[in-house]
């Protein structure tokens, strides 16, 4: 794993401030990385650490403390049963099953129904409500995506397989943040499909070849 979140993406998912869509996707990837993982608990760590020297009130603190009492009363009753783990989502696609993160489980019941290109690039949208769109995107093997940028943003987590374009080659677990300065054509090798998350602020705008129709009218296209 080579490609992670940049260290102002991890502050902003500490901090609360991230978005809820690449917050997900943040997640996904804290999952299956415990560097990024370590990184997050310090800087949390060190964002707590940085509320305990601002000194409250003494009646602020017998509120705080009630309030520290609740919570711990429902984590301990939301705990799950000894010896019943939490189940994982799956999805099937192409004839395939593949394990979702935990990050994803609570959204898994909103996927939208898989679209096809040709039989080889399969598209599903999670649909949570937010102005991003949340996708699942699955590559066969030994197949490329046509040549595209981004009207925004587009950050992608591999779940499963790897791909490569004309900026790395990325495996399970990698996360990047493609932009309008991007023009990437992802392909995958023979005998290696693809499965990765996806989060888009705007649609993808084709740059070559016949896929460009896509772009008629200023639109774009989302997967």
């Amino acid at each position: 794993m080579k490609h992670h979140p940049s260290n102002d993406t991890l502050m902003q998912y500490a901090d609360g401030t991230i978005d809820a869509c690449n917050g997900l996707i943040v997640a996904a990837h804290l999952e299956r990385c415990p560097h990024c993982s370590d990184l997050t608990n310090e800087l949390e760590a060190k964002l707590a650490s940085d509320e305990l020297d601002v000194a409250p009130s003494t009646s602020a603190i017998e509120v705080d403390m009630a309030a520290l009492l609740s919570q711990i009363t429902d984590m301990t009753q939301a705990q799950p049963v000894e010896g019943k783990p939490a189940t994982l989502a799956t999805v099937e696609v192409n004839g395939k099953t593949f394990k979702l993160p935990a990050a994803l489980k609570g959204i898994a019941g909103q996927l939208q129904d898989w679209k096809s290109y040709g039989g080889k690039v399969f598209s599903a949208s999670f649909d949570i409500g937010e102005e991003e769109r949340v996708s699942l995107l699955y590559i066969s093997e030994d197949v490329q995506v046509p040549q595209h940028t981004h009207k925004g943003t587009e950050a992608t987590l591999v779940l499963h397989g790897e791909f490569e374009d004309e900026n790395g080659h990325y495996r399970k677990g990698d996360f990047m943040i493609e932009d309008g300065e991007t023009k990437h054509a992802p392909r995958t090798m023979k005998g290696q499909d693809c499965l990765c998350l996806t989060v888009l602020t705007e649609p993808m705008v084709f740059t070559q070849g016949v896929a460009r129709i896509f772009n008629m009218f200023g639109r774009g296209m989302y997967p």
